[in-house]
């Protein structure tokens, strides 16, 4: 589309979309990236660089305004910059944009299960003030001697930890902040699906599995295998998995959400439990795009326009052939031993790299669970 630009995170979620040609990012090649600008890497999920992530933004938008007064911006996360932009009186120059109310109700993972929980099922869960936690009572509580322990907002697994019996002196929970505690389910799936939301129609793409390690007591996305789903989830689980789906996209269409949204959940016991929603786009969503193209389809970014401005969604069925591997700079993945078809994001080494600050996506045309036989949470 002519004189938008994508406000993101990485400039490759824009890759496989000739809807966008132009993108503001975090992490890229181009001069509209800050990692290009300051040649170094920072952990953008770290809270003290949060001003600095929007001063950055604001800049960047604010110079294209000034040479293209007509110029419109999409964002990978519409509440990522929403305070800056908001407070400076640009937020005409943004499309796409849901009631900023709407999508902090749905980011807050206590919120939101709370709420779904009477249509959809959701693991039994309490909640804990840090510094009250003991963990004698939550293994009385929840009858296991594992947890998973949530912030009410989290993503892509920072803010989302593994307790159990060694790393119970490790974990350090805030004294006041308030944290929901689920059990640890061995050996379930993670599942996510994308889901897109217009004023008349709900529509869902292809499900994947999600590659979810242990990396310092976090629970960290490592990965999507869309060609294992088809293989190891049977029909009546992908029922279940696309009927939940279906009313959730419902329920939140009918407070007026619109666009692209992912669902996480876990297959556990036959059953599909709800885990959280993220009202954004995701990591996954780029190889979405890549299959899209493929087929000659419209990109999530076309589409997330169509599902604002009243255009028809219409998607015909796409299958999705691919499966990736999230890589931090300064690991290798060594379990994988099949080359990539292709790198998003890659290394340079002209660049200062800061921990946890650099992701590549490594994409393959093979599934890659078997391979690294991560079926559930597993330790590195």
């Amino acid at each position: 589309m002519e004189n938008l630009v994508w406000l993101g995170i990485r400039e490759s979620e824009v890759k496989y979309s000739s809807f966008i040609n132009n993108s503001i990012s975090i992490f890229g090649s181009n001069s509209n990236s800050l990692q290009n600008q300051i040649k170094k890497t920072i952990n953008h999920n770290n809270q003290k660089y949060y001003n600095f992530i929007a001063d950055f933004y604001i800049k960047e938008i604010i110079n294209k305004i000034e040479k293209n007064p007509n110029i419109k911006f999409m964002n990978y996360s519409q509440i990522y910059n929403y305070d800056s932009i908001n407070k400076l009186g640009l937020l005409d120059y943004v499309i796409c944009m849901n009631d900023p109310k709407l999508i902090k109700f749905i980011n807050n993972k206590f919120k939101i299960k709370e709420y779904l929980k009477k249509y959809i099922p959701v693991l039994d869960y309490i909640f804990i003030r840090g510094r009250k936690y003991e963990l004698e009572k939550l293994k009385q509580i929840f009858k296991t001697y594992e947890f998973v322990i949530q912030s009410e907002e989290s993503s892509g697994g920072f803010r989302t930890l593994l307790l159990n019996e060694n790393n119970k002196d490790t974990i350090r929970l805030n004294s006041n902040e308030i944290y929901m505690v689920t059990k640890y389910c061995k050996n379930n799936i993670a599942v996510n699906i994308h889901v897109l939301v217009s004023k008349t129609e709900i529509t869902l793409l292809v499900p994947s599995i999600q590659n979810i390690e242990v990396s310092e007591n976090r629970l960290m996305y490592k990965g999507s295998d869309f060609i294992e789903y088809k293989e190891i989830v049977d029909n009546k689980i992908d029922s279940k998995l696309k009927k939940y789906a279906t009313i959730v996209g419902k329920m939140l269409q009918n407070k007026g959400y619109r666009g692209i949204l992912g669902i996480d959940s876990i297959i556990y016991n036959g059953e599909v439990y709800f885990m959280e929603i993220n009202p954004r786009f995701q990591n996954s969503s780029t190889i979405i795009n890549k299959a899209l193209k493929d087929n000659n389809l419209p990109s999530l970014q076309e589409l997330q326009y169509n599902c604002f401005y009243n255009k028809s969604i219409n998607l015909k069925p796409c299958d999705v052939n691919y499966s990736s591997y999230v890589n931090e700079y300064g690991t290798t993945n060594n379990k994988i031993k099949i080359e990539p078809i292709e790198i998003l994001d890659k290394f340079n080494e002209d660049i200062e790299y800061e921990d946890f600050s650099y992701l590549s996506t490594y994409i393959y045309d093979k599934p890659i669970m078997k391979i690294t036989n991560n079926y559930h949470i597993k330790e590195k």
